[in-house]
């Protein structure tokens, strides 16, 4: 088949089509009717030998083919785009956008007000939607419906990009008064406290798990939380031990009091990186907005930094 004698009308039809799997949002977008937008269905069916969308109960849903399909034709229609639109001299304060982000939940606690009190005054305009750390990340960023993921440890395509955002670490936190300060902390004596455990995916085991098992331990898990949220209030409350991230506990100790403990062994740190589509490299909105971000994961680098340098010994949080 010639490429001269496919109507690119009908690739433009497809996107919102494998995007939202409705003829009637697809419709929508699009500025045509349901049944003008059915008639493109019909002829991209016969065009590419697959039904791309066939009915599920009330709904749609993508063969295999029109799966692997969406993800090539969102690249293609966001060329196209960059092809045809007009270059313009990019300005924040007028963007008007929606920015989705994929991260594990304690970035809620870093990076979220410090992130919205920039955008409130270099952009306004711009509204931030989060989402959970996912399976399907690649997926997700293919098909456009995530614009940028935070990620730790993952191996990713070659149509991904990446950069750093800032190195964590973990440490463990106690309420002030705990009895297991009246003694230096061993990691036997770590490992037979009540330890609290954060797991988004509700998932036994963690890196304290792998630490303590090298040296022939292990801990009980007598609360499990799929947010860090609720975690460091109970540990104020009780007698149970958390591990978290730095960066998570440096923002806790701004609401509540606890005592860091002083440990011999810790779980290793990690580097948190942002992860990107090709299909987004270029784009000026989302180049500034990856800027922006990556700024705020090096102040909260520098805070880490900060307060390493003054916790040489075990203190209460205030």
């Amino acid at each position: 088949m010639q490429l001269s004698a496919v109507d690119s009308n009908l690739l433009v039809m497809l996107h919102p089509l494998l995007q939202t799997r409705s003829v009637n949002k697809a419709a929508q977008q699009l500025g045509l009717s349901p049944s003008a937008t059915s008639h493109a269905l019909a002829r991209l069916r016969d065009l590419l030998g697959d039904e791309l969308l066939v009915r599920a109960g009330r709904g749609l849903v993508l063969t295999p083919r029109g799966a692997a399909l969406a993800p090539l034709v969102a690249q293609a229609v966001s060329s196209l785009q960059q092809v045809i639109l007009p270059a313009e001299d990019f300005r924040p304060q007028a963007l008007q956008r929606t920015f989705h982000l994929l991260y594990a939940d304690s970035l809620d606690w870093v990076l979220l007000p410090a992130l919205d009190a920039t955008l409130q005054a270099e952009a306004p305009g711009v509204d931030v939607h989060t989402h959970n750390a996912a399976d399907d990340l690649t997926t997700r960023l293919r098909e456009g419906s995530i614009d940028l993921a935070f990620v730790v440890n993952v191996t990713l395509s070659p149509d991904m990009h990446t950069r750093s955002f800032m190195h964590d670490r973990f440490v463990s936190i106690v309420r002030v008064g705990h009895p297991c300060l009246q003694r230096p902390m061993t990691l036997k004596r770590f490992a037979a406290l009540q330890h609290i455990m954060v797991a988004p995916r509700g998932t036994a085991g963690g890196v304290v798990d792998v630490m303590l098992r090298k040296q022939g331990l292990e801990r009980r898990v007598a609360r499990t939380f799929t947010s860090f949220l609720p975690a460091p209030f109970l540990v104020t409350q009780s007698d149970y031990v958390l591990t978290l991230p730095q960066s998570v506990a440096r923002i806790a100790a701004t609401l509540l009091k606890f005592e860091v403990l002083d440990m011999p062994v810790a779980p290793p740190g990690y580097e948190v990186r942002l992860a990107w589509h090709e299909h987004l490299h270029q784009d000026p909105a989302h180049q500034w907005f990856r800027d922006v971000v990556a700024l705020q994961g090096a102040a909260l680098q520098r805070g880490i930094a900060d307060t390493r340098e003054d916790s040489t010994e075990p203190e209460t949080a205030r």
